[in-house]
């Protein structure tokens, strides 16, 4: 008999909702597509299953598996050797996943031009380790100190109200004086293994950039991207902007980085004296600068915004689609935040680096892609759950009600303002006044014609 607490009350409720899930995107089929096959022994979504539940039964894997209604009937190093040994690629799974997720399950609720892309970095720390393969020293510049681990990179996508992570990748340092743990050279340097190491130990800019052509392949119609000051650079602007992405991004006010405005070439805190202020409100002003000094322009708005927390100071913004105005370029930045509410969700509640203290890069990558899928499947079904057209009938009722009030309110004032401008130019009597309405009434489409009859007995 054991004594670990028993939550099979919660178990049960976890079942059919991941069974749901699995079915729903055909998950099972994805692992095939990705070259996810077992060997021999349990089936791949049988050790899935197991991983991917653990974290929502509040119980460590020896505790799980002695349970007496246990969720999988393997051994402790079935496990292990699902994360270290797993063929195919679970970057291609999570591309293949969430594509899947946002075309199915989210795009009924909302327009794909509010999507956009977003990408930023956080720290995935292990500080208390010496042997993780690829372990590196790196710079938090949330926490201002140095730290033991890796920095995940993430891209995601996000229309303001659910976010949805399409890949990542963990970083290792490119300086060889700040790697602490070499990266296996036993492993292939023809295989996929190898080129996620490799791709570790690349620059940050570089390893966005091939994330971001992943993800363009499997979602090309989102045009913009989000980032913060870490990544807004010039060249990485311009990067972005030959791949057909509009850019909104916060800037570092550094003497090093020059935009030209006004014929000539200045910094941040220069161009800010020189642009127009406003007397009021929260938005200073704008200009539009060049971000290309030679070769052909590329032509970009920046917004200063006042700081939230010293009124005197203020903050930079950055948009390159110049039909935005200075209100929809502070709104759009405002999604993302989203990533920022996705990287503490994994860590605090998923247990994205406390959950299995692996040392092999390869289980780093797998046990961080199956925390992002159960991230994938909160999200959906929090979205599912708080959102109004999940209403059905009753929302889209009231939404064709709520349209119908705000065109006859329309249609009252733009008659009503037709009225008052013949009085004053044509000054014409009231009799003639209403001869030009019946005549412009008659004019109209028939399905408006009704609404403005409708308009004139009701007043």
């Amino acid at each position: 008999m054991t004594i670990l607490p028993e939550n099979l009350k919660n178990e049960r409720t976890l079942l059919p909702m991941f069974s749901s899930f699995m079915k729903e995107f055909k998950v099972n089929q994805l692992f095939r597509k990705c070259h996810m096959n077992k060997k021999k022994g349990f089936p791949v979504k049988d050790v899935f299953q197991m991983i991917f539940l653990l974290v929502f039964t509040q119980k460590n894997v020896a505790g799980l598996l002695q349970s007496r209604h246990p969720l999988f009937q393997g051994k402790k190093d079935t496990l292990y050797r699902f994360l270290h040994k797993t063929s195919g690629s679970w970057r291609k799974l999570l591309f293949l996943l969430s594509t899947k997720v946002v075309s199915e399950a989210l795009l009924p609720f909302t327009s794909l031009k509010r999507y956009t892309w977003v990408v930023d970095d956080s720290p995935y720390e292990r500080p208390r380790s010496l042997k993780v393969e690829g372990l590196s020293r790196f710079y938090d510049h949330a926490q201002g100190r140095f730290s033991r681990g890796f920095r995940m990179l993430t891209l995601g996508l996000t229309d303001g109200a659910t976010f949805i992570p399409f890949a990542f990748s963990l970083l290792s340092s490119h300086r060889k004086e700040n790697q602490l743990c070499p990266m296996d050279a036993s492993v292939d340097g023809r295989n996929k293994r190898a080129r996620l190491r490799k791709e570790s130990q690349e620059k940050a800019p570089d390893v966005f950039f091939n994330l971001l052509d992943g993800a363009l392949k499997h979602c090309p119609l989102v045009s913009t991207i989000l980032f913060d000051s870490w990544f807004s650079f010039p060249a990485l602007i311009r990067k972005c902007a030959l791949r057909g992405l509009s850019v909104v991004c916060m800037l570092k006010n550094t003497p090093k980085i020059y935009y030209s405005f006004g014929g000539k070439v200045l910094s941040l805190s220069s161009l800010f004296t020189r642009i127009q202020k406003r007397p009021h409100g929260n938005i200073i002003g704008s200009g539009v600068v060049n971000l290309n000094l030679t070769g052909k322009p590329l032509l970009a708005r920046i917004v200063f915004v006042r700081s939230e927390k010293q009124k005197s100071q203020w903050l930079a913004l950055l948009s390159t689609d110049l039909s935005l105005s200075e209100d929809e370029i502070v709104t759009l930045y405002g999604k993302r935040w989203d990533i920022e509410v996705f990287f503490k969700m994994v860590k605090s509640v998923l247990k994205l680096t406390r959950e299995f203290q692996v040392r092999s890069y390869d289980a780093l990558v797998s046990h961080t892609s199956i925390v992002f899928i159960r991230y994938i499947m909160l999200a959906v079904i929090a979205r599912r759950n708080t959102d109004p057209r999940t209403f059905g009938e009753l929302f889209y009722a009231c939404y064709d009600e709520i349209q119908d009030i705000t065109l006859m309110e329309a249609l009252t004032l733009l008659l009503e303002l037709l009225k008052t401008t013949i009085k004053q130019i044509l000054v014409l009597s009231e009799e003639k006044v209403k001869e030009l309405l019946i005549y412009f009434v008659n004019s109209l489409p028939a399905w408006l014609r009704e609404k403005v009859l409708l308009l004139n007995c009701e007043s």
